[in-house]
């Protein structure tokens, strides 16, 4: 079994879109398709795309699910409590500037411990809220890659000042994943560049002072 992974920078603001696939079947999902749909759609397309899924609402993670979604004429998942975030502009002017279109509702709803198949590949879902009530983040075990959307950043943590933001159910995410998952597991962020959940453990100043 092999995965291939592509992690690709879209929009103003960096979002991390993943194409995850299964390179013996050929079989691929999307990950948190914010915006630059054709720079998306000519990096999957070479694959059998399967879906669309979202780590949560926030519309510079959902912007372009429309246009890839129906590129791929695919279903899309978010979990149901981000449902109300999907068309929340966030800031007057935030959709135009980032290029969004109006996302879908979701054709299957994400829910704690669902399992998604890609080919051979098997993600978890973890429900970990706190950035959005909805948020997940989706652990590839076999490959010790966790994709944790704004959950967690190198050297950060997801804002909660957002909507649907809520610092202590931040704190209780943040704990599930650091006592879950081990130190090897390679964290793709929602914005900027990877990291570990051991790197993270020891270097990240939000994680001490008790926080996990």
């Amino acid at each position: 079994m092999g995965m291939v992974i592509e992690v690709i920078p879209v929009g103003p603001l960096a979002v991390n879109c993943s194409v995850v696939a299964d390179d013996r079947t050929g079989k691929a999902i999307v990950i948190d398709p914010g915006a630059d749909a054709q720079k998306i759609i000519e990096v999957a397309k070479e694959f059998e795309v399967i879906g669309v899924l979202n780590t949560h609402g926030h519309i510079d993670h959902v912007g372009q699910v429309k246009t890839v979604k129906e590129y791929f004429n695919v279903p899309f998942y978010l979990h149901k409590e981000d449902l109300y975030l999907i068309e929340d502009e966030i800031w007057e002017g935030f959709s135009r500037y980032i290029g969004a279109v109006p996302c879908p509702p979701p054709d299957e709803y994400l829910e704690e411990g669902m399992e998604i198949s890609v080919g051979d590949l098997k993600l978890r879902v973890l429900h970990t809220p706190g950035h959005t009530p909805g948020l997940c983040c989706f652990y590839i075990e076999d490959e010790n890659i966790l994709i944790a959307g704004d959950l967690l950043f190198k050297g950060s943590i997801g804002r909660t000042d957002l909507p649907g933001g809520n610092p202590e159910e931040m704190k209780a995410s943040l704990k599930r994943v650091f006592t879950e998952l081990p130190d090897e597991t390679i964290v793709i962020c929602g914005h900027y560049e990877e990291t570990t959940i051991g790197h993270e453990r020891k270097f990240n100043p939000y994680l001490h002072g008790g926080l996990v």
